[in-house]
């Protein structure tokens, strides 16, 4: 079976959220879930298909996630999580995968 490197499948949902015209919340979800397990991102995809460097990339990255409002965050996934789940994506996401990002940033990778 033929399946995507995790460093492309991470590149590729960093570039996915800036060409939707309509925020996907999981998107957030993965990029979060991505960092977290700290999988390694094929930086050249990024770069290729934005036509930007891989930092101003996740600067975008940072600044979308900021731009989500609190209420929201649940939407378009809510039905895919347990109470559980739910109660800790309205609590911690958001403000996790920010930092995430950041540190991603501030290591220059």
């Amino acid at each position: 079976m033929l399946v995507m490197l995790r460093e492309d499948m991470f590149a590729h949902k960093l570039v996915a959220r800036l060409e939707r015209t309509k925020a996907a919340n999981r998107d957030v979800y993965d990029v979060w879930f991505f960092l977290k397990n700290r999988w390694p991102i094929n930086k050249v995809i990024v770069e290729r298909r934005t036509g930007m460097s891989f930092k101003d990339n996740l600067i975008k990255c940072i600044a979308f996630v900021e731009s989500i409002r609190d209420r929201s965050i649940l939407a378009g996934m809510g039905e895919l999580l347990d109470e559980k789940q739910k109660a800790w994506v309205r609590a911690h996401q958001k403000k996790d995968t920010i930092y995430l990002l950041k540190v991603k940033q501030q290591q220059g990778e």
